[in-house]
């Protein structure tokens, strides 16, 4: 008898639990300003405060709930009214002029990347909260009358946030937002930018930041030719040698020292020529090269940018600086907040745009070995990174030549780093194949686009893009052996992409925010696969805490890709990226996040894991029956007790 009891309590938890509706919590608020915020009408009789509202938006503030302005009205009578009331500086994306206020309300939805069930709109004009409800399903539309009570709303409860360091992210994006919105294109957006190089040529005290831009780079390394330290010190010292570093700054930030050339004077050609990744799609290299007069240059492919005889317009070039001053990216500012960032080098672009935003960015990108790039940033990789034995990656560092693979491929600093924020993009694991040691088992995910290696018909191919690359070392005597090594799988499955995100969350602590890029527009041909991967990263956020998305499906530029036929974004998407990611993150000035959690809570949250990944597994096909079960066996213990009459009453979905 009390197990009945026990019982029947349990499945009354689990079915009520299923009725109860779920609150969505208000992020953001709108206002409407005349006979809503203040009394009167701004433009006929003049207005009379509210100061209860004026201390209510505050209050919002310090809650982390943003608000914002939808008013019909003259936008700097308003804006002057509300700064001499002392509260402008608390609203974002203020809308303030004659259009619909639907569409408006629509607009400031889109700009803070959020939901309408999210947001709550406040008027007095009953046709404009239909208006809004029309262009904005599900948006939360009241009248003033409701604003005594939203302080006691459970919606609005927020979060403590008194250093108003949401507000503060808002604003950031807001700024963002006006500098990109008054550009029709890259170019226009190029040209506002005030770009300047400078040139170093004085170059002893930088010989190891030469060294690392000839070892390190390869997107944009031109000549593709490593140095080791005396041979660059030979270079220095080189009499027929024009060379030169190049600094880059431009009205977000300076860029520091990001580029190397050195030009044979007497052949007129450059055995050098060569620039960080963080400047791709500014122009630099051609600008550099179209000043140095269109010099012989043999490229090494791959390239992410062509060059031609063109001389870029919108670039400006200082006097030298002096070399004895260390670059900025020599000596960068002290951050408060540590952040680890795993992913495509090319958003190396997209973390310059933070550097101002308060945090230590830590990278881990692909790199260049041997000539060759490796591109370790697949999620199997990470998980075999922190997983297997030392034993274990031995073995596998043992078998010769390769591909795509050296003795860093393993590094990571994921667990013992102090980052409290792992930012990951994910597209690697879209197009990136695996292949499996037939002796260990163990999955090495490797190249980019370049062809199937275990594929004998792609030998001849990859025989000639390894050797044009200078890596003659991997011809197909080494692919024959990789193919009696490794056995080809393919793409990861979106079931495994999926698990091995669950595995990811569990792997990393739960105090650590995990934050994951998904794709954006994928390359004809793969529309099906990025939209399945996308939605396996939809599905993972939705089921795990301490998780965040930058979705970049929600790019507003029409064109996202530069217009040089690579497949990097162009300039301004990047920063747009920025914008995205800096959404996620906490103001740089907060206290971290404490890091002193129970052994009890990180077991807890594993076991959350492991529910949430079963759970999704059996969603689709046995979970909703699971449920109808339970409820109709709920229904059969209770029915002396009334209750299936109130079950049935309600509109449950799962029918």
């Amino acid at each position: 008898m009390n197990y009945r009891k026990r019982l029947k309590k349990l499945l009354l938890s689990l079915t009520m639990e299923t009725l109860l509706p779920r609150v969505e919590s208000i992020k953001l608020v709108i206002w409407d300003l005349d006979e809503t915020f203040w009394h009167g009408t701004l433009s006929e009789e003049g207005v009379i405060p509210i100061p209860e509202n004026i201390e209510l938006v505050k209050q919002l503030s310090e809650r982390g709930i943003i608000n914002s302005i939808v008013s019909k009205n003259n936008f700097e009578t308003a804006k002057e009214k509300l700064q001499e009331l002392g509260i402008w500086d608390y609203f974002v994306f203020p809308a303030i002029d004659w259009s619909p206020k639907g569409i408006l309300i629509r607009n400031i939805i889109e700009n803070c990347q959020l939901r309408s069930p999210n947001v709550l709109f406040l008027d007095d004009n009953h046709s404009n909260l239909e208006e809004a409800r029309f262009y904005n399903p599900k948006i939360k539309a009241h009248f003033p009358d409701f604003i005594p009570q939203m302080l006691a709303n459970e919606a609005l409860a927020g979060k403590v946030d008194s250093n108003l360091s949401r507000l503060k992210q808002y604003k950031i994006l807001e700024k963002k937002h006006d500098a990109k919105k008054s550009f029709n294109d890259n170019l226009d957006f190029l040209k506002s930018s005030g770009i300047e190089i400078e040139l170093i040529h004085k170059l002893e005290s930088h010989k190891d930041r030469i060294h690392e831009l000839l070892q390190r780079t390869n997107q944009l390394n031109f000549t593709k030719i490593r140095l080791d330290l005396d041979e660059v010190q030979a270079l220095i010292n080189s009499p027929m040698h024009k060379s030169a570093l190049v600094k880059v700054k431009d009205n977000f930030g300076d860029y520091g020292i990001i580029g190397f050339y050195s030009l044979d004077s007497i052949k007129n050609s450059l055995d050098h020529f060569v620039f960080s990744c963080r400047i791709l799609n500014l122009g630099i290299p051609q600008f550099i090269y179209a000043k140095l007069g269109f010099p012989d240059l043999k490229v090494v492919p791959d390239v992410a940018e062509e060059l031609d005889r063109s001389t870029p317009d919108w670039i400006d070039e200082r006097n030298v600086s002096d070399p004895s001053m260390p670059s900025a990216a020599q000596t960068p500012a002290k951050k408060e907040l540590p952040l680890l960032f795993r992913g495509p080098c090319d958003y190396k672009q997209t973390l310059f745009y933070l550097q101002n935003s308060g945090f230590d960015i830590m990278q881990e990108t692909n790199y260049v070995t041997e000539n060759i790039p490796s591109y370790p940033t697949h999620t199997n990789t990470l998980i075999d990174a922190i997983r297997l034995t030392t034993a274990q990656k031995k073995r596998i560092l043992a078998v010769k030549d390769i591909p795509f693979f050296d003795k860093h491929y393993y590094d990571t600093s994921a667990l013992e780093t102090n980052a409290e924020y792992i930012v990951m993009a994910l597209e690697t694991d879209y197009h990136q194949h695996l292949y499996r040691h037939k002796d260990s088992d163990i999955k090495l995910a490797l190249g980019k686009r370049e062809g199937v290696l275990t594929e004998a018909a792609n030998h001849p191919s990859l025989v000639h893009y390894f050797k044009e690359r200078g890596a003659a070392h991997l011809g197909t005597k080494a692919l024959v052996n990789f193919s009696i090594n490794f056995t080809h799988i393919g793409l990861i499955s979106p079931e495994e992409f999926y698990q091995n995100l669950c595995t990811i969350r569990t792997l990393i602590p739960a105090y650590k925010k995990l934050i994951l890029i998904n794709a954006p527009t994928p390359p004809p041909g793969h529309e099906q696969r990025y939209e399945i991967m996308n939605q396996m990263v939809d599905d993972f956020i939705e089921n795990n805490e301490n998780t965040q998305l930058v979705d970049l499906r929600k790019l507003t530029n029409t064109t996202i890709f530069s217009d040089n036929g690579s497949k990097n974004f162009n300039r301004k998407t990047y920063l747009e990226i920025a914008s995205l990611l800096l959404e996620q993150l906490p103001d740089a000035s907060n206290e971290s996040v404490s890091k002193n959690i129970s052994p009890f809570l990180v077991f807890k949250n594993e076991i959350r894991m492991r529910y949430l990944v079963t759970k999704s597994f059996l969603r689709k096909n046995v979970w909703m029956k699971i449920k109808r079960f339970n409820l109709l066996l709920a229904l059969e213990l209770y029915l002396e007790d009334g209750l299936a009459e109130i079950i049935l009453s309600c509109k449950f979905i799962i029918f």
